[in-house]
């Protein structure tokens, strides 16, 4: 009977035994589990913590990334960018500026970097000169009847141009440097191919002498003016005169084209300059205040203002859009027969020699402040003509 009884006891005992050991290992499962569960829980709310720092970060570095954007485009770089271009291609003009000139001594004279060379081989007065776009070669008319063609770098003659049957007063090349047009006293406009030297056009219309003739900055049309008090617009492709253009009460000494081809502007020996609509060819202004005779005018690249020089000794700057008077510039001692404004519209050049009192000079104005800069001497005798480039 006691062996029967001892061996349940032993098997309860085990049992027992094992149920505590079990029982032990699970509290330590569930410790350990629970030590998990709040490491876990500590690394999730620290990553969590880290998370939020980052995105806060993000989201500042948006919201600076936004402003940095909105003020790049409230700066427009773009337009900076070209500004500063635009400055640097100006400084770029101002300090290689070409000075030209022709005169009633015969002598064609180039202002570059500090030198002058002197152009020879016209026989009589020099009454226009020009220079290419390109500025490798310029162009020369003068009493002699005739055009002739020099290499800008060397001074060389490189060709004469021979048709008119008289004096040759003015002249202008195309905007492609391709033709130049002539006309003078013989009442006549011709068109030469510089590559040929051959004429390739001759316009008749003109009762008196032809006095001024520019291209249209398109090389479409080109305008001329003259002693018979007219205005004439001839179309370049046909060789058809397509207007006439009457207002002036005396010679029209001078005429100049607006950069986009709307406006002309001219002026005369009756002391007034005019301004003309191209595209309805109608008298827009009439400009009075020389108290003598209108040789030169020119117009701003910009169409905001035009130039005149006159027998009275004074240069005036004009208002294109209302036609006041802005600016007055004094110097030369005789009468002004020539203008011409560098491209970027800063700087004038004007040659004297009109009038009782000669004035051989040359002259480079800051139109900015109305100074003269430049004052350029060696002619003997009136300028007829300048150019700058």
């Amino acid at each position: 009977m006691q062996g029967h009884t001892i061996g349940p006891l032993k098997k309860k005992a085990n049992l027992s035994r094992i149920f505590s050991q079990i029982a032990e290992r699970k509290a330590e499962v569930i410790g350990m589990s629970q030590e998990i569960i709040a490491e876990v829980q500590r690394m999730t709310l620290y990553q969590i913590n880290q998370l939020s720092n980052l995105k806060k970060k993000f989201n500042d570095l948006s919201a600076n990334l936004d402003q940095l954007e909105k003020e790049l485009h409230a700066s427009n770089p773009k337009k900076q960018f070209e500004e500063i271009y635009e400055l640097v291609q100006e400084l770029r003009l101002d300090m290689d500026l070409i000075v030209a000139s022709g005169s009633a001594d015969k002598d064609i004279r180039v202002w570059k970097d500090g030198e002058t060379k002197v152009l020879k081989g016209h026989t009589s007065e020099v009454r226009s000169v020009a220079l290419s776009k390109n500025r490798e070669f310029m162009v020369s008319c003068g009493l002699d009847k005739t055009i002739r063609v020099w290499l800008l770098s060397t001074g060389e003659q490189i060709g004469v141009l021979q048709g008119h049957t008289n004096w040759v007063w003015s002249l202008a090349i195309s905007k492609n440097d391709q033709f130049v047009v002539s006309a003078g006293m013989d009442k006549t406009i011709r068109v030469w191919d510089l590559a040929s030297g051959t004429q390739t056009q001759l316009f008749k219309g003109h009762t008196g002498s032809i006095e001024s003739v520019v291209i249209s900055n398109k090389d479409e049309f080109l305008v001329s003016a003259g002693m018979d008090k007219t205005i004439r617009v001839w179309d370049l492709a046909s060789g058809a005169q397509t207007e006439v253009l009457t207002g002036h009460k005396d010679w029209v000494r001078s005429v100049a084209i607006s950069k986009k081809d709307e406006f002309l502007v001219s002026g005369s020996r009756d002391k007034t300059i005019r301004v003309w609509s191209l595209t309805s060819r109608i008298q827009l202004l009439v400009l009075e205040g020389h108290t003598n005779t209108v040789w030169s005018v020119a117009i701003s690249r910009n169409d905001e203002f035009l130039v005149s020089g006159s027998e009275d000794n004074t240069i005036r700057v004009w208002s294109l859009a209302s036609g006041h008077q802005t600016q007055i510039l004094e110097g030369h001692t005789g009468g002004i027969l020539s203008l011409h404004l560098s491209k970027n519209d800063n700087y004038l050049v004007s040659g004297g020699g009109a009038g009782a009192k000669l004035d051989h000079s040359v002259r480079l104005w800051n139109l900015a402040t109305g100074e003269q800069t430049r004052l350029l001497e060696g002619h003997t005798n009136r300028v007829w003509s300048v150019y700058l480039a």
